[in-house]
């Protein structure tokens, strides 16, 4: 559907953002703090580590990783698709091991960095699709471990026994059950879409230059605006991978969706479309329903 497309081209511009605050000189790489995530995504606040000023070079050291500082296979998954001299792991080719090791490995030396309060280039060694080994080097943490962990569920999916499993769910699942998801995942975005909105409201750029206007010429109050809105970058992002997932979930399976689930007012809020879900054929859901939450 279009709406997905269209939250994915968005995340992917705000990995990129350099807009509202960039001109100040500053870097707008998010240093790693508490924030790090090893669950689903949730609508909540993201947060940031200390910053200390130093300059992010996102090439520094690239490529100058010890042989010891490879990840290792863990025993989970298919053979090792790495080599101590050629490390990388692609997307759609690296093994579920490899990729928890990455995973562990990453994070495990981002925060060691920031305990250090040292800048942040830890080496990283999955290059998603259509990315190279620099562009990789030059993401923000949160964006490559999010990377590294949708990759993850890809390769778990990959194997024999998850293909057999979701075929045997799927074919199990019957007309009540999948209404009853269905209806709970729409009322979860409902609810999302307030915060949602709120966080994208919080990075345009009239907002941030506003903000930074209003507090004149005084360094501390501007390195505050700045990092004030790193942070609302990382929230409105979390906000948005959420919100795609949700709707990711909708389509899969048996759903077949008609309309938009999702669509943009004229203010440029994202609200509920005009849509209608069918389940094998026979209608379910409509824009018009009222969504409840599965408690069952």
């Amino acid at each position: 559907m279009q709406i997905t497309s269209d939250l994915t081209f968005t995340i992917q511009k705000l990995m990129s953002a350099r807009s509202g605050f960039a001109g100040a000189g500053q870097p707008t790489f998010v240093k790693a703090g508490t924030a790090l995530r090893t669950e689903d995504p949730i609508i909540r606040p993201g947060a940031t580590g200390n910053e200390d000023g130093i300059e992010y070079d996102p090439f520094s050291g690239f490529g100058q990783t010890s042989k010891t500082d490879v990840p290792a296979t863990s025993s989970i998954g298919a053979a090792s698709t790495t080599t101590a001299d050629d490390p990388y792991m692609l997307a759609g080719k690296a093994n579920y091991g490899e990729l928890y090791a990455e995973y562990t490995r990453f994070i495990i030396s981002m925060v060691e960095a920031d305990r250090r309060h040292e800048d942040s280039t830890v080496a990283r060694y999955f290059i998603p699709a259509g990315e190279t080994r620099e562009t990789v080097m030059a993401m923000d943490e949160h964006d490559y471990i999010w990377a590294v962990e949708d990759e993850m569920g890809a390769a778990a999916d990959r194997s024999p026994q998850a293909q057999a499993y979701k075929a045997i769910s799927n074919q199990s699942l019957s007309y009540a059950d999948a209404s009853r998801m269905t209806s709970d995942s729409l009322f979860s975005l409902q609810k999302a879409l307030p915060a949602l909105n709120a966080a994208l409201a919080r990075i345009s750029p009239e907002v941030v230059e506003a903000r930074l206007q209003s507090i004149g010429d005084d360094p501390k109050l501007q390195r505050l605006a700045q990092l004030i809105a790193k942070s609302d970058i990382l929230f409105a992002k979390t906000d948005l991978r959420y919100v795609d997932r949700i709707i990711k979930g909708i389509e899969s399976g048996f759903n077949k969706i008609d309309g938009d689930i999702l669509v943009k007012n004229d203010q440029g809020q994202y609200q509920l479309g005009d849509f209608s879900i069918s389940f094998k054929g026979e209608v379910m859901l409509t824009s018009k329903d009222t969504f409840k939450a599965f408690t069952g």
